[in-house]
């Protein structure tokens, strides 16, 4: 029996030294790059498309099609029009994929569309630049053409978000982006999320009270950060290599800090939006509307977690039926008419239509009335917020 024992114990030891080992190598590899949460989201949805379709590739003969009838802008600081129906480059397997990303941006600015939303964090720059350039190859005028990314807080302060801002010039391969966001009011670092979120909670979590609850986004030094990128990123927008700047995931003290500093107006915050977000986050869309800040919503479909759910939802279902569309048409529209643009991701550019297609309907004050009061139903509940 002890040599048993002894035999276990040797197993275990040996798999957890291997355990150890591959996670050390997989923290070294993450490390290595600039952008390690980037790597992972890019690992996992990239396992996901085994055995799944990439995006169909575009006829060599297909030129551009008319913008669609009904289109709407939402108005931005200085004279610029932003295209409230757009594309998202994230979150799913062919936004991983450079060549379903570079068809999918080919066929969407084909059909008609004109906003590409995409981030530092999602990989794809070049790829979607790629796109942008093939389509204008084929008579896409890029002055039609809004384009949007963002700045992973990792590269915030004011020379590393000058730096990294240049960078995502040369990686898209355009002379300028029209919308920067800054993609989070919080920079993730060991450190700080030490201090500015762990280190308050310690008291309460070892049951000796006096635990405050905190939020790490009004830390000093996370403060500090963003007014710095803030500022670096006016610099950049005085010489014409971003034409607006925004802001993603920012309440409204956030956004106040900001615009306390005299500098570059806020043109937008994107945000989770759909009829079931709290008030807290309505009142959010409320501040950007009144401060003439436009609002981008994701999510729009209800996200990766809550999107069937919502789709079986039967009021929701009665109205697109009234309407001869699909339930998704009825939830984008609702935003639209919420004056929120939508940014629905797809690498199917038969999805790609039915989604420009949104412009093509309108609902009803008592439509609108009723998809506002679904905030009362339980898949309320199901949602996760980014409340920092």
């Amino acid at each position: 029996p002890p040599l048993c024992t002894m035999g276990v114990f040797g197993c275990c030891a040996q798999l957890c030294t291997l355990l150890a080992l591959l996670l050390a190598l997989l923290g070294g590899w993450l490390a290595s790059k600039e952008h390690p949460l980037g790597e992972v989201f890019a690992t996992v949805f990239k396992l996901q498309s085994i055995g799944k379709p990439s995006t169909e590739a575009v006829p060599e003969e297909l030129t551009p099609l008319p913008r669609p009838e009904g289109e709407l802008f939402l108005d931005l600081p200085g004279g610029a029009k932003m295209p409230a129906n757009g594309i998202g480059m994230c979150c799913r397997p062919t936004a991983y994929d450079p060549v379903s990303v570079h068809r999918t941006v080919l066929w969407y600015l084909l059909q008609g569309g004109r906003h590409i939303d995409t981030a530092a964090l999602y990989l794809n720059h070049e790829a979607v630049g790629l796109g942008i350039r093939d389509a204008m190859a084929r008579g896409v005028p890029r002055e039609e053409i809004f384009l949007t990314s963002k700045i992973w807080p990792g590269d915030y302060g004011y020379e590393s978000s000058i730096a990294k801002a240049k960078r995502m010039v040369k990686e898209l391969g355009v002379d300028y982006i029209d919308l920067v966001l800054l993609h989070a009011p919080i920079k993730i670092e060991p450190a700080l999320v030490w201090k500015a979120f762990i280190l308050p909670k310690l008291p309460a979590f070892l049951g000796g009270g006096g635990g405050a609850e905190v939020q790490m986004a009004d830390d000093p030094e996370m403060v500090q950060y963003r007014l710095d990128t803030w500022r670096g990123l006016s610099t950049l927008r005085d010489q014409g290599l971003i034409r607006n700047i925004g802001v993603s995931n920012f309440k409204i003290h956030h956004m106040e800090e900001i615009r306390s500093l005299g500098l570059a107006p806020i043109a937008a915050n994107q945000m989770q939006y759909h009829p079931w977000v709290p008030d807290w986050m309505k009142d959010i869309v409320s501040y950007c509307h009144e401060h003439k800040i436009a609002v981008t919503a994701y999510f729009s479909l209800g996200g990766h977690d809550n999107k069937e759910k919502a789709m079986e939802i039967q009021m929701l279902n009665e109205i697109a039926k009234s309407h001869g569309r699909r339930p998704a048409q009825v939830l984008l529209r609702w935003s639209l008419q919420k004056n929120v643009s939508i940014i629905p991701g797809t690498g199917n550019h038969k999805h790609m239509a039915d989604n420009l297609g949104t412009y093509g309907f309108a609902l009803s004050e008592d439509e609108m009335a009723k998809l506002d009061s679904m905030q009362s139903l339980p898949i309320s509940k199901d949602f996760f917020y980014f409340d920092v």
